[in-house]
């Protein structure tokens, strides 16, 4: 996830440089002031962008109206006792909404002789609508640069969703030496049916003639890559993983003697299943 790689390379130094910069979809600044206060802004930025497209909230900086009236950095006061505030955060998280929201993360942002601050990370969520509770009790979602209360029809139109799949592509060590599996896990809600996946790995490698297929082999493709999908009856459940199939290095390894393999295999990857839309990406293998 962008915003998430972001999240983990923040540092103060980078936050300085925001002076000026308006808040926004995915970036809210809050104030910490008495443990009330803190509870019902906690539980605003979670179920807000839990119920939008997830954000960054950064406690200890201020955000004002400029001159034209948008919210801004202005000002980089810090978070007293940073350490023990992001442990508070931990301690309130579960009870600021209703469902909880998972993947919740907290940073400790500081630089020797300067504020400390603690930025949270909030993952957008399929299990929502999500409730803010600690007082508020009424459902948020990040719009633009504030947090809203949603319209009736929208929390209907979030209750009335159907779960849905989400499909992961890992690699694990194989049984046989100098290979290892493709698997393929769905971390959704929902049951994913008929799923495929398009390979394509580093050169010298490829589909292990030894491989026992999870997910039936259809077929290569040009520039070396090879399909392998499910029918209409296949179907991986929710929190399930099924192997695909065994990449090698191109070379029977039941055979005897020496011979150089690459420390690792780049396996690129698009998947997805019925009425779900495809996903890019790729995962590397290294042998150690």
């Amino acid at each position: 996830m962008e915003l998430e790689s972001w999240f983990d390379r923040l540092t103060a130094a980078k936050m300085k440089r925001m002076l000026g910069e308006p808040e926004g979809q995915q970036l809210d600044c809050k104030l910490v002031r008495d443990e009330t206060d803190l509870k019902r802004n906690l539980a605003r930025v979670l179920a807000g962008f839990a119920n939008a497209d997830g954000g960054v909230c950064l406690w200890g900086v201020d955000a004002r109206k400029n001159a034209e009236g948008i919210d801004c950095i202005s000002d980089f006061p810090g978070v007293r006792q940073a350490r023990q505030f992001a442990s508070r955060l931990d301690e309130l998280c579960p009870m600021s909404c209703s469902p909880g929201v998972t993947g919740v993360r907290h940073r400790l942002i500081a630089k020797r002789g300067g504020p400390e601050y603690v930025a949270t990370f909030v993952p957008p969520s399929n299990l929502g609508p999500h409730m803010a509770r600690y007082g508020e009790d009424r459902f948020y979602q990040r719009i633009g640069a504030s947090f809203l209360r949603m319209e009736p029809f929208q929390i209907a139109d979030m209750f009335g969703r159907r779960a849905r799949p989400e499909l992961s592509c890992k690699l694990l060590p194989a049984s046989i030496q100098r290979s290892f599996e493709v698997r393929l896990t769905n971390i959704g809600r929902g049951a994913a049916r008929a799923p495929f996946v398009r390979l394509r790995v580093s050169r010298r490698f490829g589909r292990s003639e030894f491989s026992r297929d999870g997910i039936p082999l259809r077929g290569s493709e040009p520039d070396r890559w090879w399909m392998h999908a499910g029918g209409a009856d296949f179907v991986l459940h929710a929190g399930t993983t099924v192997k695909v199939c065994d990449v090698w290095a191109g070379i029977d390894p039941t055979r005897q003697g020496k011979f150089e393999v690459p420390s690792e295999c780049v396996v690129e990857f698009v998947m997805g299943a019925l009425e779900t839309a495809s996903v890019e990406g790729s995962e590397t293998f290294r042998w150690t």
